[in-house]
């Protein structure tokens, strides 16, 4: 009995390391000895997927844009109630034109820039319209004219960020046919964006895609904040014209210094490319 006192006395005076969270916290209780210890298990990285909540909801939102703008009413019926649909502001006041020489010569951007980000598009065969803040000046970007797409995007970014939204359009397996770039915003400060609009209602691209915050907040004629925006389709009325989709994307020049931006900029390019059915 005396051994057992000394043995307890010592363990007393120095105490053991606790071999658990639960003996650190809670100290030397029998019932916890007895609980099963968990093991921890590695868990596979996530795979990127499209919520489904998501998807519903713009999946809804586009059908009641269609439905609305086909009935001329911002109200839609349903079986138990009422859709009503926030009126969005829109481009009313836009200037129609019945051929690309009449639109060229009422467009406020350089000649030749026009030339060359207009040359072989054709009306309902444009896919994707990509708005850009602003363009070069054509003294810029004259020397390093090459050939194909690379031109057109020359027009609107600096050689390295040209390439890389080249291969962005080629990923999202969109032919050169299939684009068109055009400014927000001419080199001394002027707004575009009524031209920008212009050429939609002429070319009647399938979606807008706004490049940065200036040209997001002009075309849709909101100051909300890319952050919150980027990835999300919005439907912008264009005069007695059908809507027009228009989703905002990141600038090809913050993808390209923030590795991080990538993969946000991928998954929101995705869901352009299931809206224009370039994904299985």
């Amino acid at each position: 009995m005396d051994g057992l006192f000394k043995q307890k006395l010592l363990s007393l005076r120095n105490p053991q390391s606790p071999k658990t969270f639960g003996e650190a916290l809670l100290g030397d209780v029998s019932w916890l000895k007895k609980a099963p210890q968990r093991v921890a298990v590695a868990k596979a990285p996530a795979k990127e997927v499209f919520s489904e909540k998501v998807q519903v909801i713009e999946s809804l939102e586009r059908f009641a844009h269609e439905k609305t703008s086909e009935l001329k009413t911002n109200i839609l019926k349903v079986e138990g109630g009422e859709i009503h649909l926030r009126t969005e502001p829109g481009w009313d006041d836009l200037k129609q034109f019945d051929s690309a020489e009449k639109l060229t010569s009422h467009l406020k951007l350089d000649p030749h820039l026009l030339h060359i980000v207009l040359q072989g598009k054709r009306p309902n065969e444009v896919k994707a319209l990509f708005v850009s803040e602003t363009f070069r000046p054509w003294q810029e970007v004259a020397p390093e004219l090459k050939s194909g797409l690379i031109n057109e995007l020359l027009a609107g970014f600096p050689l390295k960020t040209a390439e890389l939204f080249e291969r962005m359009i080629r990923a999202m397996k969109l032919t050169p046919e299939e684009v068109i770039i055009f400014p927000v915003e001419g080199n001394d400060g002027s707004d575009f964006a009524s031209d920008v609009m212009e050429v939609a209602a002429f070319y009647r691209p399938e979606v807008i895609i706004t490049l940065g915050a200036k040209a997001t907040q002009k075309v849709l004629k909101s100051n909300d904040r890319l952050s919150l925006v980027h990835g999300q389709f919005f439907n912008r009325r264009m005069g007695e014209q059908d809507n027009f989709q228009v989703v905002p994307l990141f600038h090809p020049s913050i993808i390209e210094t923030n590795q991080n931006m990538k993969k946000t900029a991928w998954a929101d390019m995705q869901k352009i490319m299931k809206h224009l059915k370039k994904l299985p």
